[in-house]
């Protein structure tokens, strides 16, 4: 193994981390922080979305390296790749092997220097519809970008639609196809009932309410505002609570969508009145996993299964979920949780959901079942250490 005072196992590049709540950045962090414990040295490379943030400091062990970035001028962004390949090329050990999480900036960038120093890179989608395969060959520089991707050491799939995907386009290829890891440990089902009583308790919601939780930024590409104008047609009594940015820091790249998420808040609340609760970004966020009736997901794209749907199943919490590209590998209908289509079969399954109590503990007990085989972040974590050959 290498050593952390001297040496790098590996290096993972995402677009943010901690403390920004982006699902890859999370993960990113969170495998990152898997290794340490392994005692393998992490450094971790991202955007510091205007230069708000600490440029480097340490967590859980993991050194982040955060690289000044303004996307909102055309000089900062050529900046910052100039930046990169600096830091590529004198703080990057070619030993080490390197995971890119998603097309952040630079990602190009990135993979070349790999090759031009021999390391061993790795890419991992994060979002359907942007970053699969047959989204990255169709953007700008299709050629280079189809001949660098082609070089990888290997491709890191969160479902099958991602391997597919990229067999499709790229053929026989080392791809490692595994979700990403959730610690089951914070999902104490055993306390279920006590921390449900303790956080309704808390925000004042009955004891016999039925609670849907979303989590999420409240964008358009979460489902919103379409999902309100489904949910307000709905006859039967619910409360929505909502955990995630309404609105996002000046450090974060999400505040570029601050327009976008206040006028839905606004238009959310307007239609669900006081059946919608805006709880904004949560750090301990198993309570309330623990404490709501299903998860709903009305996502038209994700990296499927988010970390939403892992820490929900996580918690023996049904998921309802939209049928999008990868759902099939997580949720089965009626086994661990429900997929719809439309409103037509979204309106229905929820309904069934809110009157059936047994058949909610039926599937969430199913959901727990699947999240300690898929889900449990050591298994996940032995998988890429085995892919990465460490």
């Amino acid at each position: 193994m290498a050593s952390p005072k001297t040496d790098y196992a590996v290096t993972i590049f995402t677009a943010e981390t901690y403390p920004t709540v982006a699902g890859d950045g999370r993960n990113a962090l969170f495998i990152g922080s898997k290794l340490k414990e392994l005692e393998y040295g992490v450094k971790l490379v991202c955007l510091n979305p205007n230069g708000k943030l600490p440029k480097s400091e340490i967590i859980n062990g993991v050194e982040i390296n955060r690289l000044l970035y303004n996307n909102n001028s055309l000089l900062g962004r050529i900046a910052f790749r100039f930046n990169l390949l600096r830091f590529l090329a004198f703080q990057c050990n070619s030993n080490s092997k390197w995971i890119v999480y998603g097309a952040m900036p630079g990602y190009r960038a990135i993979i070349t220097l790999s090759i031009l120093k021999g390391a061993k890179c790795a890419f991992r989608s994060t979002l359907w519809g942007f970053d699969d395969a047959e989204s990255l060959v169709a953007k700008p520089y299709w050629i280079y970008t189809r001949f660098v991707l082609s070089k990888l050491y290997g491709y890191y799939a969160l479902n099958s639609s991602f391997a597919k995907s990229w067999q499709k386009i790229f053929g026989d290829f080392k791809i490692l196809q595994v979700f990403q890891g959730v610690d089951i440990k914070k999902y104490d089902i055993k306390l279920k009932n006590e921390i449900n009583k303790q956080l309704r308790d808390r925000l004042k919601i009955a004891d016999d309410c039925f609670v849907i939780l979303m989590v999420g930024h409240l964008i358009e590409r979460k489902g919103f505002p379409e999902i309100a104008d489904w949910l307000s047609r709905i006859e039967e009594d619910f409360l929505l609570l909502h955990v995630g940015s309404t609105e996002a820091p000046e450090w974060d790249t999400m505040s570029r969508h601050n327009a976008e998420m206040k006028n839905h808040k606004k238009y959310i609340e307007e239609k669900l009145g006081d059946r919608v609760r805006f709880l904004g970004r949560q750090t301990d966020l198993p309570q309330f996993y623990l404490s709501a009736d299903i998860l709903l997901v009305a996502s038209y794209a994700e990296g499927y299964p988010p970390n939403s749907v892992n820490e929900a199943l996580a918690a023996g919490l049904p998921v309802l979920t939209r049928r999008i590209a990868g759902v099939a590998d997580a949720i089965t209908d009626g086994v661990n949780g429900n997929v719809f289509f439309d409103e037509q079969e979204f309106t229905r399954k929820l309904s069934t959901l809110i009157h059936n109590p047994i058949r909610r503990i039926e599937l969430g007990r199913n959901a727990r079942i699947f999240a300690e085989d898929k889900l449990d972040v050591e298994k996940v974590t032995d998988k890429i250490q085995n892919f990465l050959g460490l």
